[in-house]
């Protein structure tokens, strides 16, 4: 509480007009007469708490946070660095693929479930900083290394969309930019191996037409294995099966539960083969790696009468007899 005293008794002063009073005390807004309580005079208004800071670093943009000052101490240099690093608001190695991606004029779907991919490993990995020993162009600068890198990973991507039948242009992409091939495959089996359990709508191993296939592959290999079995030995027929089931699952095809169905890497889709024509290929092809002659194929495939595998089984024939050819020269 404020009093004020005023002793002047002229017509000027500063008494209370109402009961003549000359003190006053302070209120919230004004100065009130201490005898009858009547506002007096208008109080400035507060301008409230307004922050400041007396020693702003050097290059401050009002941000929140400090800037550490030029200092010899080992200790307050290395902190700097990790600040500029943990604070640095530039463009990243993740948003350098998305952007490669999106100047790669393959469609707005496609761009959006690669970098759908592209995020989804970056959880799981920071793929930045992961080192690959890349085959690359050897000399080229860092920024073009960089550069590579970014756009083996967004054709990775793009290659795994591809292989789960999404069509996009990756393959005209990878020769346009001038990529290897090894490297593609190899950060999209890295890629693959991060995100194939947090991406459902990646896999059709669920989709009633691929379980379906599945079951006839797996059908059409049983038959197979029986007749090789009757033909030659249970022994030889199961380890030929089971040799025909990996074959048949690296020509993109569904086996057993939870298998996928793939494009393949061959120009011609072998997934768009009857069933049939697809199990009698692994399956013969699988005879084949382990040395059965070509008799005991031709006359597995007689005896079972698949279609579509006439030509197929005379090329077999042929290879076997250009590898003797080649061996006894």
């Amino acid at each position: 509480m404020v009093f004020q005293n005023d002793r002047n008794n002229d017509d000027n002063n500063n008494n209370c007009p109402n009961c003549g009073s000359n003190e006053t005390e302070s209120g919230d807004t004004h100065e009130h007469c201490s005898n009858c309580g009547i506002p007096r005079e208008t109080l400035e208004l507060d301008p409230g708490f307004v922050p400041t800071n007396p020693n702003p670093g050097a290059g401050a943009d009002g941000e929140l946070g400090g800037a550490i000052g030029p200092t010899n101490d080992p200790f307050y240099r290395r902190l700097d660095r990790l600040q500029r690093r943990t604070t640095h608001s530039g463009p990243d190695f993740i948003d350098g693929i998305v952007r490669e991606l999106s100047d790669s004029e393959v469609g707005l779907v496609a761009v959006r479930a690669a970098t759908r991919i592209i995020e989804a490993a970056n959880v799981e990995e920071n793929l930045g900083r992961k080192r690959h020993s890349l085959r690359g162009t050897p000399g080229i600068s860092k920024d073009d290394d960089r550069q590579y890198r970014q756009r083996i990973y967004a054709a990775a991507s793009l290659l795994i969309l591809f292989k789960h039948r999404q069509e996009n242009s990756v393959h005209s992409l990878i020769a346009e930019w001038q990529l290897a091939k090894n490297d593609v495959l190899k950060v999209k089996k890295m890629l693959w191996a991060l995100v194939r359990s947090k991406l459902s709508w990646l896999t059709n191993a669920n989709d009633d037409d691929v379980r379906a296939r599945a079951q006839e592959i797996t059908l059409y290999l049983t038959t197979l294995r029986d007749h090789l079995a009757a033909m030659e030995d249970r022994a030889t027929a199961f380890v030929v099966y089971e040799a025909a089931q990996e074959i048949a699952r690296q020509m993109g095809e569904p086996v057993s539960e939870g298998d996928v169905q793939l494009h393949t890497d061959n120009p011609v889709p072998t997934t768009d083969l009857p069933p049939g024509a697809a199990a009698g290929r692994a399956f013969f092809e699988a005879m084949m790696q382990l040395g059965l002659s070509r008799e005991i194929i031709r006359e597995l495939h007689a005896a079972t009468g698949f279609f579509n595998l006439d030509s197929f089984v005379d090329r077999i024939g042929s290879q076997r007899r250009a590898d003797d050819a080649g061996e006894e020269a």
